[in-house]
């Protein structure tokens, strides 16, 4: 079996250092995840119903029923 380099041994080792060195870092990176996860599927569903919500078209008025008729 293939044993891994120093390299990424110590990478490892950082990364988990710095996740598990501080009581309650990983539920504190969790509730962020969870707070945008939440935040872009609020997203999502506000522009389906700004999309879904029919505008009436504008008024436009008939410029040839003036006063100012040719005879």
């Amino acid at each position: 079996m293939h044993m891994p380099g120093l390299i990424p041994l110590l990478i490892v080792l950082v990364l988990a250092f710095l996740l598990f060195s501080k009581p309650g870092r990983i539920s504190g990176l969790m509730e962020d995840l969870g707070k945008g996860i939440k935040g872009f599927r609020k997203g999502l569903t506000e522009g389906d119903q700004a999309e879904t919500q029919e505008t009436p078209p504008p008024q436009v008025r008939d410029q040839s029923t003036n006063g100012d008729r040719a005879q």
